[in-house]
């Protein structure tokens, strides 16, 4: 194995290890910790950093977050910060394209989480669901199957 295919599995490792950590921690008691995000964020950049896409993170990191505020500010709380914040983190990781694929994917998986969980009675309306792992695990998708995701849904719908 070369070099920068170790450093790629150890990247891919560290983000995997705290997207699952975000998941349970958010499942468990509805918080994304912000010492989280910044490790992801530090990590983050230095792979951009290493791999020569700084620009490309910066645009993800701006679209993710910008459309995430935008979402929170209208949810009036509905939408919590945290999610804001690791969605921003996720664009280092993701860039745009990826991004809004795993902004996609996980807005569809937590609605259709969200419906079955209201018919077979498990929450009550308004109850609030954490978003958190939702997020997570569609950037775990984008991350390593992101390309083909992004060309089947061109094929498919455009």
């Amino acid at each position: 194995m070369e070099g920068s295919d170790i450093l790629s599995s150890v990247f891919a490792l560290l983000f995997i290890i705290c997207l699952m950590y975000h998941s349970y921690t958010d499942y468990q008691s509805m918080l994304l910790y912000d010492n989280v995000n910044l490790f992801l964020a530090c990590v983050g950049l230095l792979r951009a950093y290493y791999f020569h896409f700084i620009i490309f993170a910066a645009q993800g990191a701006l679209a993710l977050g910008g459309i995430m505020f935008l979402i929170y500010l209208a949810s009036s709380g509905g939408m919590g910060e945290g999610d804001v914040k690791l969605a921003t983190v996720l664009g280092l990781w993701l860039g745009v394209e990826q991004g809004l694929a795993c902004l996609l994917l996980a807005f569809i998986g937590g609605a259709a989480v969200g419906v079955i969980l209201l018919l077979f009675k498990q929450v009550k309306n308004y109850q609030p669901l954490p978003f958190g792992p939702f997020l997570c695990f569609a950037a775990m998708l984008c991350y390593f199957w992101g390309a083909n995701i992004l060309g089947w849904y061109w094929r498919c719908f455009v």
